[in-house]
């Protein structure tokens, strides 16, 4: 499991910066402001892979025992919930200055880093609404 979120976390991350940077646009779909919901979407998956990523590193250090993606939504961290989404904002926000300074044909634009702070928080969210739907312990 470690293993897993040891790859997928860092190469999705890449690749969000890389496309995000590159010139090749977003599929077009004919429905305004379609872009936000894009660039919440990835944040939202960013911020849930950095945050299995901390945590599997954390247990991989503290424990023998085999653990699952459930245990750690079970056992809710808000330090390692907290790292996942300061992690995740400063790379959007990265990224916005990149496409500014950069980039050739994209711009820094405020409601994007809205959109993917949104969709850092709604994952974020989830996880803690799941810890106390799973948890058994309290």
């Amino acid at each position: 499991m470690a293993k897993l979120f040891y790859w997928i976390a860092p190469v999705y991350t890449g690749l969000i910066i890389y496309f995000s940077i590159s010139d090749s646009p977003a599929p077009s779909v004919n429905i305004n402001n379609i872009d936000k919901l894009y660039h919440g979407g990835a944040y939202f998956i960013m911020a849930l892979l950095w945050y299995f990523f901390f945590y599997s590193r954390f247990l991989t250090q503290q424990s023998r025992f085999k653990f699952t993606w459930k245990d750690m939504v079970t056992a809710w961290s808000r330090t390692i919930a907290i790292a996942a989404a300061v992690f995740s904002f400063l790379i959007g926000v990265i990224v916005e200055f990149a496409q500014e300074y950069i980039a050739v044909n994209r711009t820094m634009d405020f409601i994007d880093a809205v959109a993917n702070t949104i969709g850092i928080i709604l994952a974020i969210t989830l996880i803690w609404l799941l810890s106390k739907r799973f948890n058994t312990y309290s």
